[in-house]
């Protein structure tokens, strides 16, 4: 049986990537935000203090939950080989185009 590129494969390696760059923005914009709080130069006193240790809790949340979300891709790529059967290939296009 003649065998193609796995397209759930490639889509799932496409949503890591994507994944993985929308994170590093957002792990820059919160590091960014945390640093300019910290540094005492953009907002003074108890909210202030409040308001950054929220950041950092927010973005601690925020890590452990993209890592779940690697994670979660990861596991269904392991569960996807590069090559599948034709017939298999072709079924994966249609759902991924909302054929099926």
């Amino acid at each position: 049986m003649a065998e193609a590129a796995n397209p759930m494969h490639a889509a799932l390696l496409e949503l890591r990537r994507q994944l993985l760059a929308e994170l590093h923005v957002v792990e820059q914009a919160l590091a960014k935000a945390d640093a300019d709080m910290g540094g005492g130069l953009v907002w003074l006193g108890p909210e202030a203090r409040q308001w950054r240790d929220d950041l950092g809790r927010r973005r601690t949340q925020a890590r452990r939950e993209s890592d779940r979300l690697v994670t979660a891709i990861d596991e269904a790529l392991a569960g996807q080989p590069a090559r599948v059967p034709e017939t298999t290939a072709d079924t994966y296009r249609r759902q991924l185009t909302g054929r099926l």
